[in-house]
């Protein structure tokens, strides 16, 4: 079983914008953290850094449908982290894109662990709109 992080935002932009900047390496330093590599031939791999974190956070985008949707796949030395997903879910609304987030924890997380998740996961997504929404002024949530 597991417990899910799920969030959702309104953000004035058409779901095309939203889609690039969660798709892209250089719109998720703009809004989640300024230290992102994009890897492999096709761009699917990802290495995520923060300054406080000893290793690099590995994801791989296990599926990108313009706009609707992205998920990311989770790997590597984030032990709470591995083999877990999170998604991103896109359609429009009245203000122009309904961003829906989620990200699935197994239900051994700790509960301190999972709220600070949320708490972080909540910032990032509020980040998120607030640079689509500024024409792509970089303001990363995290360092």
């Amino acid at each position: 079983m597991t417990r899910d992080v799920l969030l959702a935002i309104e953000v004035e932009a058409d779901p095309k914008v939203v889609f690039g900047t969660i798709a892209d390496a250089r719109g998720l330093a703009a809004f989640w953290t300024p230290d992102v590599r994009s890897e492999g031939s096709d761009g699917r791999e990802l290495s995520l850094g923060f300054e406080s974190a000893p290793t690099r956070l590995p994801a791989t985008v296990t599926e990108a449908e313009a706009p609707h949707s992205v998920t990311w796949a989770f790997g590597g030395d984030w032990p709470a982290w591995s083999g877990t997903a999170a998604s991103w879910s896109l359609e429009p609304s009245e203000l122009g894109t309904k961003v829906v987030f989620r990200h699935g924890f197994p239900d051994s997380m700790p509960e301190f662990d999972f709220g600070s998740v949320a708490l972080t996961w909540a910032l990032v997504v509020a980040r998120l709109k607030d640079v689509v929404e500024s024409g792509g002024t970089t303001n990363p949530a995290l360092r």
